[in-house]
């Protein structure tokens, strides 16, 4: 499949404002953890929150990733765009689908953690 510069480019800023919010998330997901770990004391509840705490240190790490080979892919287009400044709006460069794939990974595991943890939630509140 080809896309134009311009399309890339707003792929790519529209991923890097998604990642934003999902970094934020992961702040009040995270404080919603410390909350209940300070109110229970239980071993499964612990073992639980432990759980989620690396769960949740992995979903930022791979954000962390993500976000980095967005801005390099970004970096590229912006390159090109200055090299070939009449194809900006062009449809001339193939996609890089398995950025894509990795995106639509990471939000299905973000969804996949959310709901779990709330469940989670509901149980011990």
């Amino acid at each position: 499949m080809k896309s134009s510069l311009n399309t890339l480019h707003h792929q790519n800023n529209d991923w890097l404002r998604v990642l934003e919010f999902y970094k934020e998330e992961l702040s009040i997901l995270t404080s919603r953890l410390e909350e209940v770990a300070s109110k229970n004391t239980g071993k499964e509840i612990l073992e639980q929150v432990e759980h989620f705490q690396n769960k949740f240190v992995i979903l930022r790490e791979q954000l962390d990733v993500l976000k980095h080979d967005i801005n390099t892919r970004n970096e590229e287009v912006t390159e090109l765009a200055k090299t070939r400044p009449e194809h900006i709006d062009e449809k001339f460069t193939s996609v890089n689908d398995r950025l894509l794939n990795r995106v639509k990974d990471f939000l299905h595991s973000i969804a996949d953690t959310r709901y779990e943890f709330n469940n989670f939630l509901v149980k011990v509140m």
